[in-house]
């Protein structure tokens, strides 16, 4: 696995969530494509959560090459959340964070947010920590230019794990 996504305390894999499959309470952006009736702003059809088997609030996305420069993702959270940068030795090198924004219960009818991390021009990315303060959020559309990430057709790869997306935006000389 080039990338892995668990959660930050109990170390369960994140769940993969098909808004397809009508379980789960989202909302389609833009808005009025297949669905739209749930609190939650989401792109595309999958989105991913921590898993709800622990407590806690937050997860963790690690590349395995440690060398991304940039992590970008939308989000829906019913809390401020917060996305943070570390290098590979656990030292916090950029933080981003955005403020509550579900669709029905903050009245938000513009979509999800966006959150993005940059390397600080000496350290890489070798993880990032995606948290909350209570355990209501879904993240989708994540980005990076990390490399070992191979693309499928031009820009798009396609995870396991149900479905994920990654885009790249640039390869790395």
């Amino acid at each position: 696995m080039r990338v892995s996504f668990q959660s930050g305390y109990g170390g369960s894999d994140w769940v993969a969530r098909d808004a397809t499959s009508n379980n789960y309470n989202v909302s389609s952006w833009p808005s009025g494509q297949v669905w739209n009736d749930g609190y939650y702003w989401m792109y595309d059809y999958v989105g991913i959560t921590t898993a709800l088997d622990y407590t806690g609030n937050d997860g963790v996305i690690t590349f395995d090459n440690k060398d991304a420069t940039f992590v970008e993702l939308g989000y829906c959270s019913g809390s401020d959340l917060w996305l943070n940068a570390y290098d590979s030795g656990g030292i916090l090198i950029a933080s981003d964070s955005g403020p509550a924004n579900r669709r029905s219960i903050e009245g938000n009818e513009s979509g999800p947010g966006t959150l993005r991390v940059d390397w600080d021009g000496t350290n890489y990315i070798a993880y990032v920590n995606v948290h909350d303060m209570g355990n209501y959020w879904v993240v989708d559309n994540i980005r990076t230019d990390a490399t070992g990430i191979v693309p499928e057709p031009t820009t798009i790869c396609l995870l396991g794990l149900g479905g994920l997306l990654l885009r790249r935006k640039r390869s790395k000389a």
